[in-house]
């Protein structure tokens, strides 16, 4: 004889699945409904845009049923008067769990312009840039962007020469540490050299971590201005360049930025291979070769003629002097 499941039982699995229908036919319901007025209210949203920032999102979808939603552009477009800052790029493809939306991963595809007043321009373009974003209802809580082989060029002002630059890799990690903002760079491979011309220094790897305080504001929905540094004071905890062959100068210290934007600090600055260093930079830039000679002079002597050094490097409203002779003078932020 052929046993059948009691009949308690059958109801229970038949209730079971109509349950798991409904509750999927609602999902989807939701998740193409919040992905529609995301859709039509962000268009709107740029379309409409007032005040000094707008951006332009061309082909703008949502997609990721079921399990993700992320926004897709097919090219983007930037422009901030405040800042005085425009940018353009290729497509753009967002994900985020739904049961996390505020954090997303973000990849771009180049090549990307860069326009910044007073007419400094940079062109570039990378095999890949990926970003990650935890953003709160106030803002940004911490980013990281990566980028592997990018290149391009950079017109520091109108009238002045191109200089090219690529990298291996590139990382930017920025976070908001209570009131504090903490930001790491590195870089590998750096290459420099004139439009068309020789590279300038050897293949460089460089890195910088520091934090400024007060300024994890700058995060924040509006936060950021083109003189959001100013009046700040904050500590490297490490600066490091290294161009091979055992040429590496590592630095850390405290500092300030005045309300003019000039910096002021004083550096923990270690430099190994004085020697070598000496010869990379007068060849990259022979006009400053006096300089260098009495800079690295002054190196080799507090060295007790060795080639490796350990100095205070003093920075005085912009102005950086070893000992007291000047040798050079840092951007005004």
């Amino acid at each position: 004889m052929t046993q059948t499941a009691p009949p308690a039982a059958s109801t229970r699995i038949r209730r079971l699945g109509i349950g798991i229908v409904i509750f999927l036919a609602v999902y989807s319901g939701i998740w193409f409904l919040a992905a529609h007025q995301i859709e039509t209210r962000l268009a709107s949203f740029l379309t409409s845009r007032s005040g000094s920032a707008s951006a332009q999102c061309d082909g703008l979808t949502v997609r990721g049923f079921p399990f993700r939603i992320g926004l897709f552009c097919d090219a983007v477009k930037v422009d901030d008067t405040k800042l005085g800052a425009s940018g353009a790029a290729g497509a753009l493809r967002s994900a985020a769990q739904v049961y996390w939306p505020g954090h997303a991963m973000i990849e771009m595809d180049g090549p990307a312009e860069l326009r910044f007043s007073p007419g400094i321009t940079t062109s570039m373009d990378w095999q890949t840039l990926k970003a990650s974003v935890q953003a709160t209802l106030s803002g940004l809580s911490r980013t990281s962007i990566v980028s592997e082989r990018l290149a391009g060029t950079l017109v520091p002002t109108l009238g002045e020469d191109a200089l090219a630059f690529a990298t291996n890799t590139t990382e930017l990690h920025l976070r908001q540490n209570d009131s504090d903002l903490d930001a790491a760079l590195s870089v590998t491979g750096l290459d420099l050299k004139p439009h068309n011309g020789a590279s300038l220094l050897p293949l460089m790897n460089a890195a910088i971590d520091l934090t400024v305080k007060d300024r994890a504001t700058l995060l924040d929905r509006g936060g950021l201005s083109r003189h959001a540094l100013r009046s700040s004071a904050g500590e490297v905890r490490n600066l490091t360049i290294d161009l091979g062959n055992g040429m590496v100068t590592t630095a850390n210290g405290p500092f300030t930025v005045d309300d003019q934007g000039l910096i002021s600090g004083a550096f923990k600055v270690t430099m190994r291979d004085i020697a070598a260093w000496r010869a990379a930079l007068a060849s990259a830039f022979p006009e400053s070769e006096n300089m260098l000679d009495n800079a690295a002079n002054m190196l080799t002597a507090l060295a007790a003629g060795g080639n490796d050094a350990t100095v205070t490097l003093n920075v005085r409203d912009g102005t950086a002097f070893l000992a007291f002779i000047p040798i050079g003078v840092l951007p005004q932020l």
